[in-house]
């Protein structure tokens, strides 16, 4: 029962908890990303069976992974003023949900496309529900009253 217990309080540490998905969720996708890339026919083999026909764009897709997961970990280097930038990674999330399942008949494997959709579609659902529990948590409204252009309108009307 304390095993329970201590990942319901990891849980209720919202901060900590999203900290560490998009953690994993960035480490994920760059490891994904460097397999395809370093180790193109290991993987296509593995995954679909048969030889790479065009490995510039295999291993163009390992490097855009590769990017994607540094930028995931962005918003860890200044929590507290960067975390928006999870908005970001839930979309590309579902974007590449979208993809994977509206184009998963055109691969060998129509299975394993399926599958990463389901991880991808787990990862965008857990950061969803972390991010909307760190935004309560902080009270922060939807728009931010704040702006840049808010502020340079307001410096200027005094000036007139």
């Amino acid at each position: 029962m304390s095993k329970w217990k201590n990942v319901l309080s990891w849980f209720a540490n919202t901060e900590s908890a999203l900290r560490t998905v998009v953690f994993l969720v960035a480490l994920h996708t760059i490891i994904l990303g460097s397999v395809i890339y370093f180790f193109t026919d290991f993987y296509y083999n593995f995954f679909f069976g048969t030889d790479v026909e065009n490995v510039f764009f295999v291993r163009l897709a390992g490097i855009f992974l590769i990017c994607n997961g540094f930028f995931y970990l962005v918003p860890l280097l200044s929590f507290s003023r960067l975390h928006t930038v999870i908005s970001a990674i839930i979309i590309t999330k579902i974007i590449a949900v979208v993809f994977l399942v509206s184009n998963a008949r055109y691969t060998l494997s129509p299975s394993v496309i399926y599958t990463a959709a389901f991880g991808d579609g787990l990862m965008a659902f857990v950061l969803v529900f972390l991010y909307a529990r760190y935004r309560k948590k902080i009270r922060m409204p939807a728009f931010e009253e704040k702006s840049s252009i808010v502020t340079v309108e307001k410096e200027n009307s005094g000036s007139v």
